[in-house]
């Protein structure tokens, strides 16, 4: 993952690389490659489409498509589940355009400018390393759940809005490539959180330009196996990346890593101590307390640490008290 950008198989000629990943997706990927094609553009650009070893028929319709345009679709396909984070890495070094569009094999492009607009502005400015644009939320069977994500408005944003919040949609996202090479080892150990250490890396330094304008339908992946975990879940992944991230940031960015962590800790200990894991709760909230600067939130983590020792002490004294009248 130290590779330099010079290492990488690009060809001058071609500016785009569209990377679709795949798993399972048969009934999806169509629609997701036909929406690619439909893209009006006065640049070349290929198709590299990374399969993680599916059981159904995505690899014999990829490569129905492959017949078609054998100029402009490439196949990795592999031979077995590497799983999530490997196969999008993998795919991005296969990818030899100046700029990598990420698109998923369930999510699908509306617009057919979108791959000529971002190009534009990554050409236009050295300073800007990813460029994204709006999406609409929808279901499988097309019901829109969100008509515009992410809240909030268009133009640069830099890595302390990145920390604050994973604003991008990976189906929006034209990045350079040799971006991927910033991820460290950690990546893989992390398969929920599938873009943002890339999006958080990358504007070190850069930006993330956000064209306003919604070009893309991000699919709600309801069979994924993170789906339903909750919000305790997540919160501990949040906070988990966070612990990660620090180091990988200059000091510059270190507190407002920390402010972010503890604001997770003190939402986990909230969460647990409605859960009636009290220990776990005061642990949770006495990390919240260490994690930002002693001043940062201070009446939030004093109060939430204070509600877990306090809950923790009732439920150690009743339980006592219950156990000697036995």
């Amino acid at each position: 993952m130290n590779s330099s950008d010079t290492d990488l198989n690009v060809n001058p000629d071609l500016l785009v690389s569209v990377a679709i990943t795949s798993y399972n997706h048969a009934a999806l990927l169509p629609k997701a490659i036909e929406s690619v094609l439909q893209q009006h553009t006065d640049f070349p650009f290929e198709i590299v489409i990374g399969d993680d070893c599916s059981k159904d028929d995505t690899v014999a319709i990829a490569r129905e498509y492959q017949a078609k345009y054998p100029h402009l679709i490439r196949i990795v396909a592999r031979t077995e589940n590497v799983g999530t984070q490997r196969n999008y890495y993998e795919l991005f070094e296969q990818c030899r355009g100046k700029y990598i569009a990420w698109l998923d094999a369930d999510d699908y492009w509306t617009d057919p400018q979108k791959l000529s607009l971002q190009a534009e502005i990554l050409e236009k400015d050295a300073s800007i390393t990813i460029c994204g644009h709006f999406v609409r939320w929808v279901t499988r069977d097309g019901q829109v759940m969100r008509p515009r994500y992410p809240e909030l408005a268009g133009g640069v944003h830099g890595t302390n809005a990145i920390l604050e919040k994973n604003f991008m949609p990976s189906p929006s996202a034209m990045f350079r490539n040799g971006l991927q090479h910033k991820l460290p080892k950690w990546y893989f150990e992390v398969p929920p959180l599938t873009d943002w250490p890339l999006w958080v890396l990358g504007t070190c330094p850069g930006g993330i330009y956000m064209i306003d304008r919604v070009m893309a339908d991000y699919t709600l992946n309801t069979t994924s196996s993170f789906w339903g975990k909750g919000d305790l879940f997540w919160r501990e992944m949040n906070a988990d990346f966070y612990e990660r991230i620090e180091v990988e940031l200059p000091q510059e960015f270190h507190r407002k890593v920390k402010e972010r962590k503890g604001a997770e800790y003190e939402e986990i200990a909230c969460i647990l101590r409605q859960e009636g894991r009290y220990s776990e709760s005061r642990k949770a909230a006495w990390r919240a307390f260490q994690s930002p600067a002693m001043g940062d939130r201070i009446k939030s983590k004093t109060k939430a640490l204070a509600a877990s020792i306090f809950r923790e002490l009732q439920f150690r004294i009743l339980g006592t008290s219950k156990r000697s009248q036995v």
